[in-house]
């Protein structure tokens, strides 16, 4: 546990420009002379300066997305709107920023009186071992329990810990601690290269990445919408071309995925490609910088340490669809993703300035960041208010009502007012960001953050042990308000009333994304026990070999199966994608394609302009499982995969209510290849192995009745 007095008072952070401690060198804060110097102190700056920038400039682009839903101009038209007003946004945050010289406050939150610090070890356990030993006891029944006993259990131990905690911490207007020497919280030149470097090396190591996402249907798809037609698909694209209204997976909030389109169209490039070569490493470097500055706030020593851990963390425990760290770099062109690991840390480093500093400058970019969060995803729409009510709770109970009130209205009002918009003028907030499952348990949900077993022990202790470990004040306070939202909210049927009251019961599985799980789990790293010198050296070692080696060998990396190539590449298998591109180039009738299920999956990342049966069969729940729309082409689908037999008479009934033009199947289908004749198709293509396929044409085509 973190030694009391081992806990450092941090002024303003260096990013907020700070000077360094009296006394440091200059050479240690990169303000040496000549050219070195400045070098080293660009690249000190650059986590906060790129960050900073991303926020702003993605939340003007989504405001001006959000402004032409009304207007209806074409995304390219918007695109270079945006493109000419971010020098005039980038100056106004430079004068923002020079402006921004705010008081250290009056009542100094982060410091202890020595009145206040335990004298002796037996008043230390008499304050820490409750808080301590609740934790452990939560973290064992939440991860290696089972029943709804164990999570009953789990909850009382995690309020318990978190509530005692809390009654430890000290309180506000507490005078500042004489003893405690003051360390200036910026990060160093020696620091920023080893951040850099680390970013760099995800930057490209995400773009070898081979994962295949079946969502990057319908991410991949719009963008490739964009570019291809300059136009933005409100309504449905991935069946029909707008015939439709939009499925719940097209919600008009999100600008991320037209932003993507009018890059691509703008550089005249295909938008997979700017997806997965130009975008992805952007935001690799985007997701490390956010973890390293929430780190470098919240770390109470050796951040360096505690950024290592948290990035092995998301490296080593990321494998599982819809685990937490698996949204990191293979799944980080998705707007969600880009929110839960970079926007979410930073949503705390800008609390954590506003409340520590007062910073004016803080509190806009919060409010910028939650303009950008739901342009990014409309998850944000839930978790940003969530977030921050965590937060207010916090302030609220040390009576800062008007900060409580400011930082909620900076985080939570735009998420709030574009939620009820939709809810008002498109069918309701549920139908926006609903998913396509009902309510998971709580133990699935506690294994999609935070896993199970002897991970999920270490992720339990790293959440409630979260407001002792962590730099003292205002980080100590932030973290026991978002601790104690989520524990409350898994209480056994809690998230089921709250599910049923706001209709999000398919997605209320994300709520422990609002704790910034790998940087907790790095705090483990750094524990240190009062009185214990020797230990401590040793701890210093162990502790975060320890848990890298945990990692390794209970988790499951990015790369297992093979999922890393040799060179860069899109986030489609090889093969398939070779196929998908030839079946493109042939020469077929106009209409509706039918193709093994993992090609039409492929198609809409290719083109917009050849359309298939069936996207992907898990957004036909949008449509009505049971209607003949869906089981047309779930039964077709069936046929061209040829996983089962299915009857050629209702084959060929499906094919004329579809209005199928073409049908193009694998060499190997052997049941469906035979029985084109029966269905009177007509070869025109064939192709040689690998990814041998024979392609069709209909020789009658009936009237559409499903909606084809």
């Amino acid at each position: 546990m973190t030694k009391v007095e081992d806990a450092v008072v941090a002024p303003a952070p260096a990013d907020q420009r700070t000077a360094p401690s009296a006394g440091a060198p200059a050479s240690r804060s990169g303000r040496g002379r000549g050219l070195i110097g400045q070098l080293n102190a660009g690249v000190a700056a650059a986590p906060v300066l790129f960050t900073d920038a991303a926020v702003v400039g993605f939340a003007l682009w989504t405001l001006l997305y959000h402004l032409n839903l009304g207007l209806n101009l074409r995304p390219s038209v918007v695109f270079i709107a945006w493109l000419v007003l971010l020098p005039v946004t980038a100056y106004a945050s430079w004068k923002l920023r020079r402006r921004d010289v705010v008081p250290r406050p009056a009542d100094d939150e982060t410091a202890t009186t020595p009145a206040e610090l335990p004298a002796d070890r037996a008043a230390l356990l008499r304050r820490y071992a409750l808080p301590v030993g609740a934790a452990v006891g939560a973290a064992m029944f939440a991860a290696l329990g089972t029943g709804t006993l164990s999570w009953w259990l789990a909850a009382t131990l995690g309020l318990v810990s978190v509530v005692s905690a809390w009654l430890a911490l000290p309180r506000r207007g507490a005078p500042a601690d004489a003893g405690a020497a003051p360390v200036t919280r910026e990060t160093t030149p020696a620091q920023a290269y080893v951040v850099i470097a680390v970013s760099l090396a995800a930057a490209y190591f995400g773009t070898l990445i081979a994962r295949v996402s079946l969502d990057d249907v319908f991410y991949v798809g719009k963008s490739v919408w964009v570019a291809e037609r300059d136009e933005i698909p409100f309504r449905d694209f991935l069946f029909t071309e707008g015939v439709l209204p939009a499925g719940s997976a097209n919600p008009p909030l999100p600008s991320f995925e037209v932003f993507i389109g009018a890059l691509a169209r703008v550089l005249h490039m295909h938008a997979a490609s700017a997806t997965w070569y130009l975008l992805l490493p952007v935001l690799a470097v985007f997701a490390i910088f956010a973890l390293w500055r929430l780190v470098q706030r919240w770390a109470p020593r050796r951040p360096l340490v505690v950024f290592g851990v948290a990035a092995a963390y998301i490296l080593l425990v990321a494998y599982y669809a819809d685990a937490l760290n698996t949204y990191h770099l293979p799944r980080l062109t998705q707007g969600k993703s880009v929110f839960v690991h970079a926007l979410v840390p930073l949503a705390w480093v800008y609390l954590t300035d506003y409340l520590e500093r007062r910073s004016r400058r803080a509190l806009v970019l919060l409010a910028l960041l939650s303009v950008a969060s739901v342009g990014y995803t409309t998850t944000a729409v839930m978790l940003l208010p969530l977030l921050s009510a965590a937060a207010c709770v916090v302030l609220i109970a040390t009576r800062r009502l008007r900060a409580a009130a400011l930082c909620f209205a900076a985080a939570s009002v735009y998420p709030l007012v574009s939620g009820v918009l939709v809810q008002v003028l498109r069918g309701g907030i549920e139908q926006t960001v609903a998913t396509y499952a009902p309510l998971l348990p709580l133990r699935t949900i506690y294994e999609l953050t935070l896993w199970l077993g002897i991970l999920g022990v270490i992720g339990g202790l790293a959440v409630w042990w979260s407001p002792l470990l962590l730099r003292r004040g205002v980080p100590r306070q932030l973290a026991a308000g978002a601790v104690l939202a989520v524990t409350v909210l898994m209480i056994p049927g809690l998230l089921k009333v709250a599910g049923d009251v706001s209709g999000l019961r398919a997605v209320l599985w994300r709520v422990p994304w609002i704790l910034p799980v790998p940087a907790l789990v790095g705090m483990l790293a750094v524990i240190r026990l009062p009185g214990l010198a020797r230990v401590n050296r040793v701890l210093a070692f162990v502790l975060p070999v320890a848990l890298v080696a945990v990692f390794y060998t209970q988790g499951k990396p990015m790369w297992t199966n093979d999922l890393v190539q040799s060179k860069p590449t899109w986030r489609i298998p090889e093969t398939r994608k070779n196929v998908t591109f030839w079946i493109t180039r042939q020469d077929l009738p106009k209409g509706l394609v039918l193709a093994p299920t993992s090609v039409m999956r492929a198609m809409p990342q290719v083109t917009t302009r050849v359309r298939v049966v069936m996207a992907r069969d898990l957004y036909l729940t949008d449509y009505g499982i049971d209607t003949q729309f869906s089981k047309d082409r779930l039964l077709l689908g069936r046929f061209a995969d040829g996983v089962e037999p299915v009857p050629v008479s209702e084959v060929d009934a499906a094919l004329r209510r579809v209005d199928v033009s073409a049908v193009c199947l694998w060499r190997t289908n052997k049941a469906a290849n035979d029985a084109a004749p029966a269905l009177g198709l007509v070869q025109v293509a064939s192709r040689k192995s690998p990814g041998g396929m024979i392609c069709y044409r209909t020789t009658t085509s009936g009237t559409s009745t499903s909606g084809g």
